[in-house]
């Protein structure tokens, strides 16, 4: 081959090579790793990260594949996706998820969830992420009405809806967006509050409380016989329902 030939092969084959690592130092919006250290860029977690999964699962497979070491990263996505790389909570959830989230609180508690990623590390929620603990768990996030109802919740429960409204309790994983209860959570507030849920006694005794004999002696005392009302055995429940036999 005549030199002249060689050199222009050797100058087109250097040019490629220089080409090619210029392209590789480019800073790319779409690549998923950062060019320089070969790590995820800064904000990755958990926004971006959510994005590029979403798009392309396949991308993240190839480092991140393998349920307990997570591939050539040491990272499984199980780590975090406690149902699956697809799902964050477990499969089981699936269903009646408020339900089973409570089932599983109890039995595993909540260091799954609090973390810089999931609802935070103390559980005050993540921006794009999970929401805060506390804006269901009212008294802490092992407690869903506010911590100060302690041994009479059921009167604090009155004196807070009076002050609040029922805002924090007309939801879907708590008592029902229209009050009516949830399964497996709250009851439906007309349980107790016959005559609507800012009234305890039916709406008819509002005009004329001698109904409540009317009442009584239809339907019995079961209604008015429990912890929160008149008290199991009829003797009343401080603040709440008088003993029935001051007046009877």
């Amino acid at each position: 081959m005549p030199q002249i030939t060689k050199s222009m092969l050797l100058t087109m084959f250097l040019g490629v090579v220089m080409f090619a690592v210029a392209g590789c130092g480019t800073p790319n919006d779409k690549a998923v790793l950062d060019s320089d250290s070969g790590q995820h860029s800064a904000g990755w977690l958990p926004a971006k990260h959510a994005e590029a999964g979403k798009a392309d699962m396949a991308t993240c497979a190839e480092c991140h594949e393998g349920v307990t070491d997570g591939g050539i990263s040491g990272v499984s996505c199980t780590g975090c996706h406690l149902g699956g790389a697809d799902s964050v909570h477990p499969k089981e959830w699936s269903g009646v998820t408020v339900t089973t989230h409570s089932t599983f609180v109890s039995a595993n508690g909540n260091t799954s969830c609090s973390n810089v990623y999931c609802h935070g590390a103390d559980l005050s929620g993540v921006v794009e992420s999970g929401p805060s603990c506390s804006s269901c768990h009212l008294g802490g996030p092992m407690s869903a009405h506010p911590a100060d109802w302690g041994a009479y919740g059921y009167y604090k429960h009155s004196v807070y809806t009076n002050s609040t409204g029922t805002a924090g309790c007309a939801t879907a994983t708590c008592h029902g967006a229209d009050l009516t209860g949830v399964a497996g959570l709250g009851p439906s507030c007309t349980k107790c509050h016959m005559g609507g849920i800012y009234s305890v006694h039916p709406a008819e005794w509002s005009a004329d409380i001698t109904l409540h004999k009317d009442y009584v002696a239809s339907k019995g005392s079961s209604q008015c016989a429990n912890a929160v009302c008149h008290g199991t055995k009829l003797t009343g429940v401080q603040f709440s329902g008088p003993s029935c036999y001051v007046c009877h």
